[in-house]
């Protein structure tokens, strides 16, 4: 029988096998709830509901949960964390750093407050997006300037192209896949980049045609992405200019536009 967690860390590794040495796939960010399909006596394979990624979690790092509170979970909307960073402060008076994109479940506005799992936490509600009408993509992964590149990384201590373009959307109240090469999928093509809008996603591929890198249109001369670190780079309909050599470093493949 499938059981069910949810993780209350600022980020728990999700990764290729039950190892600590192995490739961290992705991340689950605080507040993402998730199905164990197997489980070992340290580790538990699961499927991150949000996304539907799939990796091995330590058990140590995971809070269990019930079905019934799964399933609410599940059909109830929940508040997001607007900053790259701000922090929670738990019923033990301490503090919890929260990631941009970190998930609020059954947030009191009126005590700036929620619980879950028997635990409870504030948060400012400064934090948390009142409306996601004017929330433009770019402006949400503009705050992630300089943060380093992590394969697997969903933070801006750590974050990989996908990553940042899936978080900065979940900040702007959509929920994206996890990989590029799934993200590219969505929304609606765009066929000229002088036709494309700021927060537009840009995709980019290896000599084999697969999609292999993802960034965010500033407007139709400057990507934003995670290579390196994130940074600004100049783009034309070949692909970016690398900021680092100066020759191209990434092929335009597609365009798509999901706001």
């Amino acid at each position: 029988m499938n059981s069910y967690g949810i993780n209350l860390m600022s980020l728990l590794p999700l990764r290729s096998e039950a190892a600590e040495e192995s490739e961290q796939l992705s991340q689950l960010l605080f507040g993402e709830y998730f199905e164990v399909t197997q489980q070992t006596e340290k580790w538990a394979l699961i499927k991150n509901v949000r996304d539907g990624e799939t990796g091995w979690i330590d058990l140590k790092m995971m809070t269990p949960i019930t079905e019934n509170l799964f399933q609410l979970l599940s059909e109830t909307s929940h508040q997001v964390i607007q900053t790259p960073l701000c922090y929670a402060v738990n019923d033990k008076e301490e503090k919890i750093p929260l990631p941009g994109g970190a998930v609020i479940p059954f947030y009191n506005v009126k005590n700036e407050s929620f619980e879950i799992a028997e635990k409870k936490f504030r948060v400012p509600s400064a934090h948390l997006a009142t409306s996601f009408e004017k929330l433009n993509l770019a402006d949400c992964a503009m705050p992630f300037l300089h943060s380093p590149y992590l394969w697997g990384g969903k933070s801006i201590m750590g974050i990989d192209c996908s990553g940042l373009v899936q978080v900065a959307a979940s900040m702007s109240g959509l929920l994206l896949p996890r990989n590029a090469r799934q993200q590219v999928n969505i929304g609606v093509p765009i066929h000229f980049l002088t036709e494309a809008q700021r927060g537009d996603l840009v995709f980019f591929d290896h000599d084999d045609g697969k999609i292999s890198h993802v960034g965010i249109l500033l407007n139709d001369h400057f990507v934003l992405h995670a290579s390196g670190e994130v940074h600004i780079a100049p783009i034309d309909h070949h692909g970016i200019r690398s900021v680092f050599t100066g020759h191209y470093s990434h092929s335009l493949r597609a365009i798509r536009r999901i706001i």
